[in-house]
């Protein structure tokens, strides 16, 4: 049985009103194809294009950048899963066929300075051209689509307009183009069967030449009529969110100057928009963008959140830095995109904005200064950017990606991002309670479960474990965002994301109902509390290994008696000098912004749960000798399993691991590879200029660490809550947030310091480890609201296992 003490006598500080937002990046056709519903995939026929300065060298299937990464291209497809688990069928221009036709690309005759090509058709009589769209064209029986085409034609010709299935046309029009230089057309199509199977054809009856400038075919229904797919954004709405952070991620950096994201290139007319190929393995042709987020945020009531660009690519797809005239150009691109959200419409680009259907400014509160990026480049470019922007904007508020290494940044709010297991974020959900209250406030803007459990109830449990810490300290965590947010079913580049698509359907991880409890259930004050629960332990697997300053020796390791050799030399190598290993420094594979520990792990055995581990070492004056303990991969995630650059599963950031350590006469247990302390430090004296007998015992939940045959401690391993809770108040009612990460259920024996009424609500999300939503079965998890009576002062409220519990409570 766990306790829940509540004091709601003593308000410890109000809630933070923006807490829960949401993240929107282009990842996953999460725009084209998503939430802007374009139905036609290759629109602007730009989507063979290399992206400026790649080359390939395998016939289109990749790509390679002027830093080294390599991309999924597949002649412009893109993802190779959409390509090979669809058996996509090669064309020069992705997403188009041709019968009785010949298309080719013009790079001469463009519909416009933005657009790079062109494309020309040579029609045979009744020839025609056929799009796949987004793995189909949908269309809803009784529903309104609009098409739009930008051609030029040699003579008149009649294009008849169809959506057909199997043969059957479902919808059509025709449109009389006159031969007379670019001219838009316009028609609308009404559906007479709903199917996401179709497929869009455009049939020249007289045969001859056309050249398409652009297209577009979008539904006729959409969210308040602003063009974003209306059940994408009612999903979102029904969240509570109190921000939008926007346009990304990492596609703001790109991975060349040419793909990163500029506010010029994703305003105006979106046929006068360029493409640009983004990270993620596809084109995008920016009809979401700049206004269409600032509308979406209006029409949800969302402060804005925008994420521009610091002056650099992305940090880990090998980075470009701009060069100074490159710096400002972006510098006052963002002040341009500011002017356009909040600037007055006789301003240059508030009257673009009012050109665009909306006079009165929009409002834009928070800038965060970049995405994911640190350093002293990050740190140079990001001062830059700050003092500039509050030298014209000063009310806004500036989020960093990094608080500043040798000097601090001046900033409102930090950004953390956090992807791991679901153990990490129920051994962490209370990780700011000890944050230093003088540093900036904190948004955590990213953070999922992306290994193990991905997508499934057990993952939202343990992250609504997190928000409850997030709850907790409200007084610094004053946002948070899951990410990513939409994934087509089709184009997966990540996973899992909050909210799954077809063309015509959509569903719902487990986890974006935990978001939608939090968020409908704020109160005013988070209210004093405290728990008692049990504790559980991680399940720990791995090998020993060698670890400590380079130019240590060691010799006679052992595993349970056995000899055991070096296996991963994951940073650094052992080197033999007759019966010694030297430990001996090798350069880094990426260079990061703190040192990496040395560890080279010995044996076989994986999946070794228990065992004793030794090995003799030469002590050197105060120098740091140490081995590894219980040292394996992590699972991997969706993203790295699938990334076109390799990654090495031994790769110190992929791995758990333990290391014991003596330097300058202190021994202490650290994890990970920044080397975060699990033990207290004990003095220890190592025999100077003599081996030393290094060895461990693993009894979970505990290792027993010797020197020279003496204990010297008993270390336990790292554990997490069985439950965790956090109760806010407003003056009518007291609610309660209880998450059971325990496979039981658990009998929680709650205790007030107020009467309340016996009849109270339970908003509930339970299940299975492993239950889950798909695009047949999108009902599978979800959460109910319960009315329940008993409530007192003191009484008992059973958490089902595995479960999310929000007890609403009325004072009396």
């Amino acid at each position: 049985m766990s306790k829940i003490t509540v004091k709601t006598s003593e308000k410890r500080f109000p809630i933070a009103p923006d807490l829960y937002g949401i993240f929107f990046e282009d990842i996953s056709h999460a725009g084209d194809g998503g939430i802007y519903p374009e139905m036609l995939r290759n629109r602007s026929f730009e989507d063979s294009l290399l992206p400026e300065g790649c080359v390939t060298n395998d016939g289109g299937k990749t790509f390679v950048s002027p830093t080294g990464w390599i991309d999924e291209f597949n002649g412009g497809e893109g993802m190779n899963n959409w390509v090979e688990k669809n058996q996509i069928v090669p064309t020069p221009v992705p997403a188009w066929y041709t019968e009785n036709a010949e298309m080719t690309l013009d790079a001469e005759n463009t519909l416009n300075a933005k657009r790079k090509v062109s494309l020309k058709v040579d029609f045979q009589p009744g020839g025609r051209i056929r799009n796949i769209g987004y793995a189909g064209v949908p269309q809803h029986a009784g529903k309104a689509y609009h098409f739009y085409v930008f051609l030029k034609t040699e003579k008149p010709v009649t294009l008849d307009i169809t959506i057909e299935e199997d043969g059957v046309v479902l919808s059509s029009a025709e449109i009389e183009a006159k031969g007379n230089g670019w001219v838009r057309y316009d028609c609308s199509l009404v559906g007479t069967k709903t199917t996401g199977n179709a497929a869009f054809y455009i049939t020249c009856r007289e045969g001859g030449t056309v050249r398409f400038g652009f297209s577009s075919l979008m539904p006729a229904d959409t969210f308040n009529g602003h063009g974003l797919r209306r059940d994408l954004v009612e999903k979102l709405r029904d969240m509570n969110p109190a921000f939008l952070r926007f346009p990304g991620g990492c596609i703001v950096e790109g991975f060349t100057k040419e793909t990163a994201m500029y506010f010029r290139n994703v305003v105006g007319p979106v046929w006068e928009r360029p493409s640009h190929w983004l990270l993620w393995h596809y084109r995008a042709t920016n009809g979401l963008g700049f206004h269409e987020y600032l509308q979406l945020c209006e029409d949800l009531n969302l402060s804005p959140l925008y994420v521009c660009n610091c002056g650099m690519t992305c940090q880990g797809r090998g980075p470009y830095y701009y060069n100074d005239e490159e710096q400002e150009d972006m510098i006052q691109d963002t002040l341009n995109a500011i002017e356009y959200a909040v600037g007055p419409a006789d301003s240059e680009w508030g009257s673009l904005r009012a050109k665009m259907g909306h006079e009165a400014p929009f409002g834009l509160e928070y800038l965060e200064i970049g995405n994911e990026n640190s350093g002293p480049e990050y740190e140079r470019r990001y001062n830059l950017v700050r003092d500039a922007v509050l030298a014209r904007y000063p009310n806004l508020k500036i989020i960093a990606n990094d608080r500043g290494r040798d000097e601090k940044l001046k900033t409102d709010i930090a950004d953390d991002h956090y992807y791991n297991m679901p153990e990490f974020f129920a051994e962490n959900y209370d990780m700011y309670k000890d944050y230093d209250r003088n540093e900036p406030d904190i948004f955590v803007g990213e953070f999922a479960v992306n290994q193990t459990y991905e997508g499934q109830l057990r993952a939202a449990i343990s992250e609504a474990m997190y928000m409850v810490g997030m709850e907790r300290n409200q007084d610094v965590v004053k946002l948070a965002s899951y990410a990513p947010l939409f994934e087509h079913v089709n184009f997966s580049s990540w996973y899992p994301n909050l909210l799954i698509y077809d063309n015509y359907r959509s569903y719902t991880i487990p986890t974006y109902y935990a978001w939608r409890l939090f968020g409908g259930s704020r109160g005013k004050d988070v209210v004093e509390s405290s728990e008692e629960f049990r504790k559980i332990y991680l399940k720990l697997a791995g090998l020993p290994a060698i670890t400590g300053d380079y130019g240590m020796r060691y010799r006679g390791a052992k595993w349970n008696g056995e000899a055991v050799a070096a296996t991963h030399e994951v940073f650094g190598k052992l080197v033999a000098e007759g019966e010694d290993l030297v430990l001996t420094e090798v350069p880094p594979k990426r260079v990061r912004p703190f040192k990496l520990p040395s560890l080279v792990a010995m044996g076989e055995d994986v999946e070794a749960k228990a065992g004793t581990f030794e090995v003799e070492v030469l002590a050197d004056g105060g120098r740091e000798v140490g081995v590894g303990i219980l040292c394996a991969p992590k699972p991997l995630s969706f993203y790295d399993r699938n990334n076109p650059n390799p990654v090495d599963p031994w790769e110190m950031r992929f791995l758990e691991m333990f290391r014991w350590v003596i330097r300058d006469g202190k021994s202490c247990v650290l994890r990970g590879m920044r080397g975060t302390a699990i033990s207290e430090e004990k003095e220890v004296k190592l025999l100077d200029g003599q081996y030393n007998k290094l060895s461990y015992i693993v009894k979970q939940p505990y290792v027993e660490l010797y020197l020279n045959g003496e204990l010297i401690d008993t270390v336990e391993l790292p554990h997490y809550q069985s439950m965790c809770s956090v109760v806010t108040d407003t003056e009518d009612e007291i609610i309660i947030k209880a998450v059971n990460f325990d496979d039981v259920a658990d009998d929680i024996e709650i205790t007030l310091d107020c009467d309340v009424a016996s009849e109270y609500t339970v908003g509930l999300l339970t299940g299975n480890a492993e239950d889950e939503n798909t695009i047949e079965n999108p009902d599978n998890v979800h959460d109910v609201l319960l009315n329940k009576t008993g409530a007192a002062r003191t009484f008992t409220y059973t958490a089902p296992a595995l479960s999310v519990n929000i007890l609403t409570l009325k004072k009396a």
